[in-house]
């Protein structure tokens, strides 16, 4: 059985639902978390540079060097740690890699 527009849209709009009333039930968890994080200043680039559309590795690598001054292994040690987190989501592969926030933080 294939999902239509009629059966899809119901619930779309229930999932929509749930995460609004989520995100208001855990609201002083999640800013607590934001806080914590963007409290690092390559993080808070990255949560930045990565808040609208996917944007290019190098571009990204660029944007943080220019705001913090960390180097390239830095940048990949916070990405790691924020991509296993959920925070950060990667796509492509080592030559085209792009990232985007998660929207969880």
């Amino acid at each position: 059985m294939s999902a239509t527009a009629e059966t899809v849209d119901p619930l779309l709009g229930r999932i929509d639902r749930l995460t609004e009333l989520l995100e208001l039930a855990l609201s002083p968890q999640l800013e607590a978390r934001r806080s914590q994080l963007r409290a690092d200043p390559v993080d808070a680039t990255i949560f930045d540079a990565t808040a609208g559309d996917w944007i290019a590795a190098a571009e990204l690598q660029r944007r943080v060097k220019k705001a913090t001054g960390v180097e390239k292994r830095t940048l990949q040690s916070h990405l790691s740690k924020l991509i296993a987190a959920g925070h950060v989501e990667h796509r492509g592969g080592r030559r085209y890699a792009e990232y985007r926030s998660s929207g969880l933080i």
